[in-house]
C-alpha cells in the first residue's frame, strides 16, 4: 500500500507543485520582460524626442542662423540634418548608445539604414498613423534593442528637400520633391540591453532556486503526513477487508491514529459486516422493486415525450397556418387600400379650395389607408420571414444614398414639427454588399419613431460610422424623444408590443415597425440594440457587418 498510494500521491503533488513553479517563473519572467521592454521604450521616446526637439528648433531658426544683422544671407550648414548627426556623433561617443539619422535615399554614405532600419523604414511609410517602430535585433553578437520614430516632412522642410524634385536646394543638393506629411526618413536609436537581460536571468535563477527548496520542504512533510495519517490504516483496512471476503463478519478494529475521514470507513466496514446477511437475503426482492420502478419510469418518460412531440407538430402547424393567414389577408387587403388611396387623391383633385371640412375628411382617408398600407406591408413581410420565404437582393449600396431617401421621406413630418435634425455618413464608411431598400425600411422605422416620439423643437440625428476592428458599420439614430422605461426595452422589439406608459397610444403606431426593423437587420447578420432613460430620449443602433469593403 505504501508503495503504490504515497508514490502515486508524492508524483502527483510533485508534477502539481513543478506545474505551479514553472507557471509562476513564467509570468515572472514575462511580466520583468515586459517590464524592461516598457522601461525601454520610455527612456528611447525621451531620448529621440529631445533630438526631435533639437532639429526642430534648428529648423525655426534657420533665418536667424543664416541672415547676418544687415539682411545678407549666408549658409552656415546648421540644418536640422547637420546639426542632428554632430548631435548623435556627440552623444555616441559619451554613452554606450547609438543614435543616427536615416533613411532609403539618404543624401549622407553615413545615414543609410542597415537591415532592421529599412524594415521599420518602410512599415512607417505604409502606415502613416505609426508614431514609433521597435524590436529586438542583435549588433555584434550581443543583443539590442532598437527603436524608431519618423521624420515627417514639415512645411519649414519643404525649402530644401520640397518639390520640385531634382532642383538644387542652398546646399548644392537636388531636392527630392517631398510634400507635407511624406516621411522624410527617421530617428533610429540602439540601446544595448546585455546588463538588463543578465539581471532578469539572475533574479530568475535566484527565484528557481527559491522555489526548489521550497519544493523540498513541502514534499518531505506532505511523505510523512501521508505515511502517518493514510498509509499505515489503510494498510489496516485493507487487511480487514480481506478477512470479510473470506467470510469473517465479526471485525473489530483498534484505535486508528488518523484522519475523522478513515476512522469514519472503519466504522462503515464493521456496519457493512453486520449488514451483508441482510443484504444477500433481501437481494432479489430489492432487485425486483427497482426493476420495476425503472420500467415505470421508464413508461412514463415516453408518455411525455410523445406529448411533447405532438405539442411541437401543433405549434409548427398553428405557426404555418398563421404564417399562411397573415399572407393571405394581408394580399387580399392591399387592393382595396390601393384603391382608397387613388380615388382619395381623385376626390382632392376635383373638391374645391374652399371646402376645407371636406378636403381634411379626404386627407384623413387617404392618410389612414397609407398608414393601414404600411402595417399590412408590415404584416406581409413578417410572415414572409417567417415562413422563410424572403429572399434579399444583395448589391453594392452606399448608406449615403440612404440616409438621404430617410431625409426625404421624413422631411413633411419633422418640419412640421419644428425639428432640428442632422444626419452623417462618416468618410470611412465602405460600399456595403445588402439589400438597400430592406436597410433602408429599417432605417426609416427607427428614424420614424425618433421624429414621432420628440415633442416640436427636440432633436433627432442620424450618423453611421465604421468600426475597423470588428469590421462592422454601425448606425445610430438618436433622439431628445420621451424615452423608455428600463423594463421595457428588453420588450420593444417584439410584434404588437404597445409600452405601458401608452406611449404609442398617444402617438399612434401599431407595433410592428422596431419587429420588422430587427428581422430586416437579421436577415444581413446583425442586430439591434436600444440603449434610452425615460424623459432624456433614446438612442437605437444598427450593427452591419462589412462582407466587402473595397
Amino acid at each position: 500500500m505504501r508503495g503504490t498510494l504515497s508514490r502515486k500521491f508524492m508524483a502527483r503533488i510533485t508534477l502539481v507543485l513543478l506545474v505551479i513553479t514553472g507557471v509562476n517563473l513564467g509570468l515572472d519572467y514575462y511580466e520583468q520582460k515586459n517590464q524592461i521592454l516598457q522601461e525601454l521604450k520610455e527612456k528611447s521616446r525621451v531620448i529621440t524626442g529631445q533630438l526631435l526637439a533639437t532639429r526642430e528648433f534648428i529648423a525655426r531658426n534657420q533665418d536667424r542662423i543664416n541672415y547676418d544683422s544687415r539682411g545678407h544671407f549666408e549658409f552656415k550648414g546648421l540644418n536640422p540634418a547637420a546639426v542632428g548627426r554632430g548631435v548623435g556623433e556627440i552623444f555616441n561617443q559619451s554613452t554606450g548608445y547609438h543614435i543616427k539619422q536615416t533613411r532609403l535615399n539618404p543624401r549622407n554614405p553615413g545615414n543609410a539604414p542597415d537591415a532592421f532600419e529599412r524594415k521599420g523604414l518602410q512599415a512607417l511609410a505604409q502606415n502613416p498613423s505609426m508614431t514609433e517602430f521597435y524590436g529586438f535585433d542583435e549588433q555584434n553578437g550581443e543583443k539590442v534593442f532598437r527603436y524608431m520614430v519618423p521624420l515627417r516632412v514639415e512645411e519649414y522642410c519643404l525649402q530644401c528637400h520640397g518639390e520640385p524634385a531634382g532642383r538644387p536646394d542652398i546646399t548644392g543638393y537636388p531636392k527630392e520633391g517631398y510634400r507635407v506629411g511624406d516621411l522624410g526618413g527617421a530617428i533610429s536609436l540602439v540601446v544595448p540591453v546585455k546588463n538588463l537581460l543578465a539581471a532578469v536571468q539572475q533574479n530568475l535563477l535566484r527565484h528557481l532556486a527559491f522555489f526548489f527548496i521550497l519544493l523540498l520542504v513541502i514534499l518531505g512533510v506532505v511523505y510523512l503526513l501521508i505515511h502517518r495519517l493514510v498509509s499505515a490504516p489503510l494498510n489496516l483496512l485493507c487487511r480487514a477487508a480481506v478477512r470479510l471476503g473470506e467470510g469473517e463478519l465479526d471485525l473489530s478494529f483498534p484505535r486508528l491514529d488518523s484522519s475523522a475521514e478513515i476512522g469514519q470507513l472503519a466504522a462503515r466496514f464493521q456496519w457493512m459486516a453486520r449488514q451483508l446477511h441482510d443484504l444477500y437475503t433481501g437481494l432479489e426482492q430489492k432487485v425486483q422493486e427497482r426493476t420495476a420502478q425503472l420500467q415505470a419510469a421508464n413508461e412514463l418518460l415516453e408518455r411525455q415525450r410523445q406529448e411533447l412531440e405532438k405539442a411541437n407538430q401543433e405549434l409548427s402547424r398553428a405557426s404555418e397556418m398563421k404564417s399562411r393567414f397573415l399572407a393571405g389577408m394581408s394580399h387580399e387587403m392591399r387592393t382595396p387600400l390601393t384603391s382608397i388611396i387613388a380615388f382619395s387623391e381623385l376626390l382632392l383633385q376635383e373638391v374645391k379650395e374652399e371646402n376645407i371640412r371636406q378636403r381634411q375628411n379626404l386627407q384623413e382617408i387617404k392618410a389612414s389607408a397609407r398608414r393601414l398600407l404600411a402595417l399590412i406591408e408590415d404584416l406581409l413581410d413578417l410572415a414572409k420571414i417567417e415562413a422563410g420565404r424572403f429572399h434579399l437582393q444583395r448589391e453594392l449600396v452606399d448608406l449615403a444614398d440612404i440616409f438621404e431617401s430617410v431625409d426625404k421621406t421624413l422631411g413633411p413630418l419633422r418640419e412640421e414639427k419644428g425639428l432640428d435634425w442632422y444626419w452623417e455618413v462618416e468618410p470611412d464608411v465602405p460600399l456595403m454588399e445588402i439589400d438597400g431598400e430592406k436597410i433602408r425600411r429599417a432605417i426609416l422605422n427607427l428614424a420614424h419613431n425618433a421624429v414621432k416620439f420628440t415633442p416640436p423643437g427636440g432633436r433627432v440625428e442620424m450618423r453611421a460610422g465604421f468600426d475597423p476592428e470588428r469590421k462592422e458599420v454601425f448606425i445610430r439614430v438618436t433622439d431628445s424623444g420621451t424615452g423608455i422605461e428600463p423594463e421595457e426595452l428588453d420588450r420593444i422589439f417584439e410584434p404588437f408590443y404597445q409600452a405601458a406608459n401608452s406611449r404609442t397610444h398617444k402617438y399612434g403606431g401599431s407595433g410592428l415597425g422596431l419587429s420588422l426593423a430587427r428581422e430586416l437587420v437579421e436577415l444581413h447578420g446583425g442586430y439591434i440594440s436600444a440603449a434610452s432613460k425615460p424623459g432624456e430620449g433614446s438612442t437605437f443602433n444598427i450593427y452591419l457587418p462589412v462582407t466587402q469593403v473595397p
